[in-house]
């Protein structure tokens, strides 16, 4: 997410870090990217890629019964991909050090893995071919002590071995930064759990923004209770936590006031948001699955990737998210926000050219992501939304072609 040389919302959706960590002469990053596309174009992949690779870097010291490794899918509608490479890599900051991670899969085996940081210039931290690996700094008969399993990656089980404190300090900067990334789609499990965090914290700042929205909720609350075989069959968004009793199925008790024909308050009523699904409404449902995620994004600075921030959400309050990452004062930590959107409106907002992302498939299906700053001819004050319809994108489905 690093800025160009555009200086349209300057300071505001961008965000400054140390001289010297990136390129030449840029030391600007951005808060909020947006990716735009129409349906099937890879967008969402574009996150799962993202959501392999944490799993993968996080979990494949795990073989039994199978690795993470082994899950990386390839392009389904190519014949001969199931025997190609498939490339991961990734470039991130952590701890004001800039950090480029990679790896590559073929056949559910590690073939090639890499880490790099930035001291002036690119310097290989590790370098990893098939299960030989090269370290800086380690001679090539320290490094025969280190046994390497084809299905796992070498930063997964780096931190067994007694390395020199900068090769450590590396390696555990790569494994914080995945660790602490959130990646969230709307199945994901233990969402309403985030509103117990700091204290509720969360959950005020919660209740806060549904007043605002008007959602008609005076409260709620987190309420759980035990799992029951039947509960697997239904409901496909149950949302799970397992602590030391077990199994809990977790639901948000919302609070409404009652009303008498008059208008004066006269009660309250209850309903549980999943299991008394009728009384509240989907965009309800949906904010409320990403809503603790996102305080919790802004108040750690944490990177966020959520799918379809608009889906079911009023366009107010999806641009109010988004402009939520775009501030000083309710960003104060520079959490990063990357999302898949539909609502074209939301590019007409206070959005520089380098936060918006189109994907597009070619004939046979590949997808390709391009930034609206890629494209030539492109001014600040155009109207975004009505040129992407128009095509000027290359990014939008032809309805008129027979």
């Amino acid at each position: 997410m690093q800025a160009t040389k555009d200086d349209s919302f300057k300071g505001l959706n961008t965000f400054f870090v140390k001289d010297g960590l990136l390129p030449a002469d840029e030391n600007e990053l951005l808060k909020s990217v947006v990716l735009y596309g129409p349906n099937a174009s890879g967008k969402s992949n574009v996150l799962k890629g993202l959501r392999y690779m944490q799993s993968a870097v996080i979990l494949s010291s795990i073989i039994i019964p199978r690795s993470k490794i082994q899950e990386n899918e390839t392009f389904a509608f190519c014949a001969d991909c199931e025997k190609k490479d498939s490339m991961y890599e990734v470039d991130f900051i952590q701890n004001d050090v800039f950090y480029r991670y990679g790896f590559v899969v073929n056949d559910g085996k590690v073939v090639k893995e890499y880490l790099f940081k930035r001291v002036e210039r690119l310097v290989n931290v590790f370098d990893r071919e098939q299960n030989s690996i090269e370290l800086n700094g380690v001679s090539k008969e320290a490094t025969k002590l280190i046994r390497l399993d084809s299905r796992t990656l070498f930063l997964s089980i780096a931190r067994i071995y007694v390395l020199s404190p900068d090769l450590m300090k590396a390696i555990l900067d790569t494994m914080t930064w995945f660790e602490k990334l959130l990646i969230v789609f709307e199945e994901t499990v233990n969402s309403f759990s985030m509103y117990e965090q700091n204290n509720n914290k969360y959950r005020n700042e919660a209740l806060q923004i549904m007043k605002m929205a008007d959602l008609g909720i005076k409260d709620f609350k987190v309420y759980r209770e035990d799992i029951t075989a039947p509960d697997f069959g239904f409901n496909s968004l149950l949302q799970i936590e397992q602590n030391s009793n077990g199994l809990k199925k977790i639901d948000l008790k919302t609070i409404f006031n009652v009303y008498d024909e008059h208008g004066k308050q006269v009660g309250e009523k209850e309903y549980l948001m999943l299991r008394q699904s009728d009384f509240n409404s989907e965009g309800t449902k949906k904010l409320m699955f990403y809503l603790g995620w996102i305080l919790h994004s802004l108040d750690e600075g944490r990177v966020l990737l959520l799918d379809e921030l608009d889906s079911k959400l009023h366009l107010l309050l999806a641009d109010y998210i988004l402009k939520s990452y775009n501030s000083i004062s309710k960003n104060m930590k520079n959490a990063q926000l990357i999302s898949t959107a539909h609502n074209l409106m939301l590019m007409d907002g206070d959005m520089r050219r380098d936060q918006i992302y189109f994907t597009a498939k070619n004939e046979i299906g590949i997808s390709s992501l391009h930034s609206l700053s890629d494209y030539k001819n492109v001014r600040k004050n155009d109207l975004f939304s009505k040129k992407y319809l128009l095509g000027f994108y290359s990014s939008v489905p032809d309805f008129n072609r027979e």
